[in-house]
């Protein structure tokens, strides 16, 4: 029960925790590319990773997909809004931005939707992994 719980949640909570350094650090590290350097861009990926994390840890119950998802992906975003407002309030150097919001919830909202379009295009697939 401890290895499924571990294997399950701790890949989660150690991406969040990254997430949480990357957020409120005062001089994240940064990309030196126009595409991958910008900053939505950076948003909408690390929370579509989060989102498909959260899914995995809320466990394989194949009757819950959509309820998985949901809280994958509330979470997710309630978890983006949190160090938004974390950002405007413990950071001098940060400011909390509504856009980088938009972004989590793209990212998010965009892993929800590829691995439903991959469900459908994969027919092979078992119906429950998404």
């Amino acid at each position: 029960m401890v290895k499924r719980f571990l294997s399950r949640w701790l890949p989660f909570i150690v991406y969040c925790t990254l997430i949480v350094w990357l957020s409120l650090t005062p001089a994240p590290p940064t990309i030196d590319d126009a595409f991958f350097g910008w900053d939505k861009f950076q948003h909408a990926a690390a929370y579509g990773v989060l989102a498909l994390l959260a899914f995995r840890a809320f466990g394989d119950d194949p009757d819950a997909v959509k309820w998985r998802w949901l809280k994958a992906v509330v979470g997710t975003v309630c978890i983006g809004g949190l160090l938004e407002i974390a950002q405007g309030l413990f950071t001098k150097t940060r400011t909390a931005e509504f856009d980088d919001l938009l972004a989590d919830l793209i990212g998010a909202g965009g892993a929800y939707l590829a691995l439903l379009m991959y469900r459908f295009i994969i027919p092979g697939e078992k119906k429950n992994r998404s």
